[in-house]
């Protein structure tokens, strides 16, 4: 008889042989060790160990899922009104669909009693903060289609798509930064810094990113006023598998009332220069494929789409 129970401290080994034997896709982190999962997931300060639900066939632990919340405007706290199902691990199984139909059960019934109104499925930027370097290339994606097992497991229990994101890529080799009147008035107009291990920026962004290196460009006008940043991080040791040093895009901003005047693309255009001369042979961004406007910039710097994930939502 299949039940579940939360996680406890002795089944990281077990989660991590679950996880090698998932057919999660090529984004998934193979191998994996109890270390690797302790620093994406376990360690994390917002970690539930009610949210990690595992499911035990006779003594056997046949499959795990990861239920987690999105953090509070400010970034300074968790906020239960959002939450998501970030994982859904489970194998081949005489009983895999049972399997996984209780755990997403399990999950959704963790995120209601928090104040959850309406669960999503997927990890995601602001969607449960675990799994960075673990699983999707440089952020979280959603559920890849690479990932069937887990989409047709949340579509069986009734959940719908809610959005897509696009992950995309763009090799180094030989590149060079585009010049054009618009990017050289920028270039005279403003100063270019690169920050290696910056300060975080909240108590989010230090969770989520603990464990890895990040590096921040800042694009400042004459009066040193910040005009635009772009946060990158290494992507070790996800990116071993693609034999090439990579390098992830985790966050673009650039302040309202200077967008459209091309300073995202030079901003983007210049770090990519930057992070080349220093040995990196892959960029990876993510954009949401509604987000006409992320998408058209990473497109026009020569990025491709080379996979898709999807959000989920359930039921309205």
């Amino acid at each position: 008889m299949i039940r579940f129970r939360p996680f406890r401290n002795s089944d990281p080994p077990q989660l991590a042989a679950l996880w090698q034997a998932a057919e999660l896709g090529p984004l998934a982190m193979q191998p994996i060790s109890p270390a690797l999962l302790e620093t994406s997931v376990f360690s994390k300060p917002f970690f539930d160990r009610e949210g990690l639900i595992v499911a035990v066939d006779d003594g056997e632990v046949v499959g795990f899922v990861h239920a987690g919340f999105s953090p509070n405007l400010d970034r300074t706290a968790l906020n239960h009104a959002e939450g998501s199902i970030v994982m859904l691990v489970v194998p081949a199984h005489a009983h895999d669909h049972e399997i996984a139909a209780g755990l997403i059960e399990a999950a959704r019934s963790y995120l209601h009693q928090h104040g959850v109104t309406m669960v999503m499925a997927g990890g995601a930027p602001r969607m449960g903060g675990f799994y960075l370097g673990l699983y999707g290339g440089a952020d979280l994606p959603g559920i890849l289609d690479s990932s069937l097992a887990m989409q047709h497991g949340f579509a069986d229990s009734g959940f719908v798509e809610h959005d897509r994101i696009a992950v995309m890529r763009r090799p180094l080799a030989g590149y060079r930064p585009p010049i054009d009147r618009v990017q050289v008035a920028i270039r005279r107009s403003t100063l270019l810094t690169a920050i290696d291990e910056p300060d975080r920026r909240s108590w989010w962004e230090a969770a989520i990113t603990a464990g890895i290196c990040l590096r921040r460009y800042d694009l400042r006008a004459r009066d040193s006023s910040v005009l635009a940043t772009a946060l990158f991080w290494d992507m070790q040791p996800l990116a071993a598998a693609c034999g090439v040093a990579a390098a992830g895009l985790l966050d673009l901003f650039v302040l309202p009332e200077r967008r459209r005047e091309g300073l995202g693309h030079y901003l983007l255009a210049e770090a990519m220069h930057d992070l080349s001369s220093e040995g990196v042979g892959v960029i990876e961004a993510q954009a949401r494929t509604s987000n006409v406007a992320a998408t058209g910039l990473l497109r026009k710097l020569g990025f491709e789409t080379v996979c898709h994930g999807t959000i989920y939502r359930e039921p309205c």
